[in-house]
């Protein structure tokens, strides 16, 4: 007997952008957009959350509104929620965000779901770690299909780590898997804690690190695009921004070997678009790495199949999998 296609919506929430889709019970993405979001453009923290919620809730009702037969009760299972954090998915809390500037302890799940109320769309939300998010994604359809322990790298605003370990997401009581944040350079720090985050994995190989990095040099572009136009350009004196992230990730990489002894690495996130500034190095620098500590742990690193759609088909999977809700 055929299965009876279902449909759910993923929602992702980064730093820079929102991403939504409406997709369906194999993984298939029916419609998908993306908007972007600016984190300190509204003067509060306060402000900017409830500017947030309410794009949420206006893609997810227009959604509904244009599909109502896959948005009816009939064949719709949920919405997902994947978020950067930290964040407890449990009870469905932003933590301080790192990349929410001002964010501190926000019940993001809840506020969505009255949100959508409101909106007199009546479904469950849940709530994830958006890498674990892209993990669950990348296991589902991708290519950690039949893995049970593997992770996905996300590389953009920030550095998310989504491992999937003896089947389950790697987290305690809804929180963890925040390897993003390991210190990269300890001796840098030099006596002064207060500068860690800009000496951890995030801090080195993040969009946000190039950025603060390439500044620190006396570069005055707004972006990870103006730092690769201005190194097509010929300012050499950014090409060691590269050479460090691709160290940061494959120490990463390296690291999370050693840790878990994964069956597979995958890298995803929106900076794979610049991917040939950084790639082939991590790659070997890895490859190098591991087999000289012990060949046994060593797995191919790659990008992920669901590319730079991992998240929001990862949100999308939530309500398949038993994910925390409301």
């Amino acid at each position: 007997m055929k299965k009876k296609t279902t449909f759910s919506i993923g929602l992702d929430l980064g730093g820079t952008k929102l991403a939504a889709a409406l997709v369906n019970s194999q993984g298939e993405i029916i419609e998908a957009t993306k908007v972007p979001v600016t984190m300190a453009a509204d003067g509060s923290a306060l402000k900017t959350q409830k500017r947030v919620l309410n794009l949420m809730g206006d893609l997810t009702a227009d959604f509904k509104r244009r599909y109502p037969s896959e948005c009816g009760p009939r064949h719709f299972v949920g919405v997902g929620l994947a978020s950067a954090g930290p964040l407890n998915a449990e009870s469905g809390t932003l933590i301080h965000p790192v990349n929410f500037p001002g964010w501190k302890i926000v019940k993001i799940r809840d506020l969505l779901a009255q949100e959508l109320k409101q909106r007199k769309f009546k479904t469950t939300v849940h709530f994830q770690n958006d890498a674990i998010a892209a993990a669950l994604a990348e296991g589902w359809i991708g290519g950690a299909k039949g893995m049970k322990s593997y992770a996905v790298i996300t590389v953009g605003t920030g550095i998310g780590t989504g491992i999937i370990f003896q089947g389950r997401p790697c987290q305690t009581h809804g929180m963890g898997s925040e390897f993003g944040h390991l210190i990269f350079s300890g001796s840098e720090l030099k006596g002064d804690l207060s500068t860690r985050r800009f000496h951890t994995i995030e801090g080195v190989a993040s969009g946000t690190g190039l950025q603060n990095r390439a500044r620190a040099l006396g570069f005055e572009g707004h972006s990870v695009e103006d730092i690769v136009h201005a190194l097509k350009q010929g300012n050499t004196k950014l090409a060691p921004l590269f050479d460090d992230m691709a160290l940061a990730l494959a120490t990463l990489a390296y690291n999370l070997s050693i840790g878990f002894n994964l069956e597979g690495l995958f890298l995803s996130g929106g900076l794979l678009k610049i991917k040939s500034l950084y790639l082939k190095q991590t790659t070997e620098i890895y490859r190098k790495l591991i087999r000289d500590f012990n060949p046994a742990f060593e797995c191919k690193l790659q990008t992920a199949k669901t590319d730079t759609r991992a998240g929001v088909i990862g949100a999308s999977h939530l309500p398949y999998c038993g994910a925390e809700r409301t």
